[in-house]
């Protein structure tokens, strides 16, 4: 057996509950979420598909690249917000639209900072490269 599998710490587990939903729980803080396969492809469509939930776990890993980035130059970003959303073809997800919303005034250096911030988080960069990442700004003046 594979030693780094025996001893990893898995920090998720998933269980699927009939009907093409599945429920996860995260360790240690016990939360939960469900996902549905989309109505319009059979499911209930009643909970994010696991489609939502990547774009989100991208703009969730941006975000937070972007506010510990502003917190080491000693800007505030709260308010700063990210609309998500995964494009998919015939052969799966193609790409992964970002909508960034920064309300408040920030100088034009340091928005190239975060920006480059948003590009290195680590969840969005580990997905194949031929999965777009469609980025767009709004900076408030």
């Amino acid at each position: 057996m594979d030693q780094a599998f025996t001893t990893h710490t898995f920090t998720s587990s998933t269980l699927h509950t009939g009907g093409m939903r599945c429920y996860t729980s995260f360790c240690p803080s016990a939360a939960t979420i469900a996902t549905d396969v989309p109505a319009a492809k059979g499911g209930h469509g009643q909970f994010p598909s696991p489609a939502d939930m990547l774009a989100a776990s991208v703009a969730s890993c941006m975000l937070s690249m972007i506010a510990y980035t502003a917190a080491r130059m000693e800007l505030n970003a709260e308010g700063i917000s990210i609309r998500a959303a995964c494009q998919e073809g015939a052969g799966g997800i193609t790409a992964i639209e970002l909508d960034i919303t920064v309300p408040i005034h920030i100088p034009e250096p340091r928005r190239k900072v975060l920006e480059a911030a948003a590009r290195g988080c680590p969840v969005g960069n580990a997905i194949h490269p031929n999965v777009a990442k469609n980025i767009t700004w709004h900076w408030s003046n």
